[in-house]
């Protein structure tokens, strides 16, 4: 990472780039959280991105993820030692469409720390307390104690930067507040703070406002459409380690998908059956039940169907839309290995009609070991079963396109680490233009 941080900052200095880093870079480039923000020119953001890139590769990094949120966000990822990397690019700075702050001067009034510039302490002190203000609703608590330093010691100039986008009496107040420390009454204000930040850009700029808007609403659509983040499902027979796996796999990735933007779902995103499933208790014998008549089990297959579906639109595709990593454990395929499990009885014709109709999941991973070792961690079904099952698992992944097996008799770190390179593979792939 220090070399990698390292090699990309030298490479702008080389090429005469101005740049600064807004934050969190006291210990850089020995150490960093992963997440690098980075302000540079719009007019030179294009290079800026080229430069980043090439100086990556050399490193050995490879490009998983390119992004547009308010900012331009890069994952990167080092495919032999799994080290991953989170650069964002910032031209200004962006709260819906409308400027959170003028951020025009920024780079002007940088300091020089030999690799790399940061911003003068005002300027960093009223955008980062701010920018969380206005998102959140919240004065972080790492930036509390600058902003309250700063506003302190130069009040006349933070007054002045905050004036231009919220207003005089708003700047006064802000300034005043953040200094005495009452950062609850500074959050109570945020809506206040928003009502100004609108109607200020609306009525003072209102060309400028509508086409950041219209650039905003833009690119939410093109992000909707191809979105950053990845569904992956993991299936096999019982005894598999699903479970343990998805848990590590979380922590394996947590560079490139924080777990706050993801989700874990058991079978199905829950759009009806939420609170029914929270409820469920562990199933201990998932065959005990016989399956429900013909045609309750094509009622209920078709109440299961709808909830894939919209669960699809509704619960999947926003997580990915933010950039997250969303597992599902099982997922729809359990209707071509293990009606039973759900007392259901449909023809596979059907069942592979609903498949054609819903949104696949970005990769399907099957957990596969003999029988003799899923039976040595679960007896839940006869032995029989398991070995249907679990060759009924691997042969209907390895016949997707985005199927995988992945060897479940490694250690448990081992299947994450294998699962962790398929999945970066993959990404890799769908941010060259290759097969998504």
């Amino acid at each position: 990472m220090r070399d990698l941080i390292t090699a990309v900052f030298q490479e702008w200095r080389r090429e005469g780039r101005p740049f600064l880093v807004l934050r969190n870079y006291e210990r850089l480039p020995e150490f960093t959280s992963n997440d690098i923000d980075v302000l540079v020119p719009a007019t030179g953001r294009p290079q800026a991105e080229q430069s980043l890139l090439r100086a990556a590769r050399k490193q050995g990094f490879e490009l998983l993820i390119r992004a547009e949120f308010a900012t331009l966000s890069f994952f990167l990822a080092h495919p032999a030692s799994g080290a991953q990397a989170h650069f964002d690019l910032f031209t200004g700075f962006w709260w819906r469409g409308f400027e959170l702050i003028d951020s025009s001067g920024f780079l002007a009034r940088r300091v020089d720390r030999g690799l790399f510039d940061v911003p003068q302490p005002v300027d960093e002190a009223v955008n980062s307390l701010t920018g969380h203000l206005v998102h959140a609703g919240k004065a972080k608590d790492k930036y509390r104690a600058l902003a309250q330093s700063v506003f302190r010691s130069e009040p006349d100039a933070a007054r002045a930067l905050l004036a231009s986008t919220y207003g005089p009496p708003l700047a006064e107040w802000t300034v005043s507040t953040a200094s005495r420390g009452d950062w609850a009454q500074l959050e109570r204000q945020v809506p206040a703070m928003r009502r100004a930040l609108i109607i200020r850009q609306l009525t003072r700029h209102p060309l400028k406002t509508a086409g950041s808007l219209l650039r905003t609403w833009a690119r939410w659509a093109r992000r909707w459409l191809r979105p950053p983040g990845v569904a992956v499902a993991l299936c096999g027979a019982d005894g598999c380690g699903k479970s343990t796996a998805m848990n590590l796999l979380v922590q394996e990735v947590a560079g490139t998908f924080t777990p706050d933007k993801g989700a874990h779902y058991h079978w199905k995103p829950p759009v009806f059956s939420g609170k029914r499933q929270a409820a469920r208790a562990p199933v201990t014998n998932p065959h005990d039940a016989a399956p429900r008549p013909f045609m309750v089990s094509l009622a209920f297959f078709g109440f299961h169907w709808v909830e894939f579906f919209l669960g699809s639109f509704l619960r999947l595709q926003p997580r990915k839309f933010r950039g997250g990593m969303v597992l599902i454990d099982r997922y729809y395929y359990d209707f071509f290995v293990d009606q039973t499990r759900y007392r259901l009885k449909v023809p596979m014709a059907l069942v592979r009609l609903g498949y054609l109709l819903l949104p696949k999941p970005d990769l399907v991973f099957a957990l596969d070991a003999p029988t003799a070792v899923l039976r040595q961690r679960k007896q839940e079904v006869p032995e029989a079963e398991t070995e249907r099952q679990r060759q009924a698992y691997a042969d209907l992944i390895r016949s997707l396109p985005n199927g995988r097996v992945i060897d479940a008799t490694q250690p448990p770190e081992e299947v994450a680490a294998s699962l962790r390179r398929e999945l970066f593979a993959y990404l890799k792939r769908r941010a060259d233009g290759g097969s998504r």
